[in-house]
């Protein structure tokens, strides 16, 4: 297995992962892969809408039904997949997710938290509208949205990572952050 530099990104919904991703791409190149875009494609095959709840629960049923780690080995088959040495790969969740990344890539993998505040990610989560009824949500239903399967493990196993970033402000400091942890890498 050629090494290459895979970087894990975890956090909870609207926390900024994306927007770490697109700031690692734009400095450094590579691909990025998500778990929820592998999951909406099974979504469209099953003419189902991808909604969040939709995600969650197909989610939950691949783990049930073929074990917990099989999201992650399908991540790990599509990374070796990439044609490129720096792959980001954002949809780790759940206690024992990284452990995939870890086991395959040892010192070549690095995992980072990316979080902020919980109002600030409810403004961008209704801003953005990611997911289908997203922009329509209240306060009350996206907290709800936390302490599903899916969702209520983030925080735990972002204590694993080997980064932590706190995004509360703007695009431009958590640009600063990503760099700052870049060198590290």
């Amino acid at each position: 297995m050629d090494k290459k530099t895979i970087i894990g990104i975890i956090g909870e919904q609207a926390g900024g992962k994306g927007a770490a991703a697109d700031i690692i791409r734009k400095h450094f190149g590579g691909s990025r892969l998500t778990v929820s875009n592998m999951l909406r494609r099974t979504l469209d095959s099953l003419c189902l809408d991808s909604t969040r709840d939709n995600l969650v629960n197909l989610g939950i049923i691949l783990k049930k039904g073929f074990g917990d780690d099989v999201l992650m080995k399908a991540m790990l088959n599509d990374v070796e997949n990439e044609d490129a040495d720096l792959v980001i790969v954002d949809g780790f969740r759940m206690p024992g997710d990284p452990d995939v990344f870890r086991e395959a890539y040892d010192n070549s993998f690095y995992l980072i938290y990316v979080t902020a505040g919980q109002e600030i990610r409810y403004e961008r989560s209704v801003k953005r509208g990611e997911k289908v009824g997203e922009s329509d949500a209240d306060f009350e239903e996206f907290t709800a949205k936390e302490n599903l399967e899916t969702e209520k493990h983030i925080s735990e196993v972002g204590k694993t990572a080997d980064f932590k970033i706190e995004n509360n402000e703007n695009e431009k400091e958590l640009e600063k952050k990503i760099l700052q942890v870049m060198k590290k890498i």
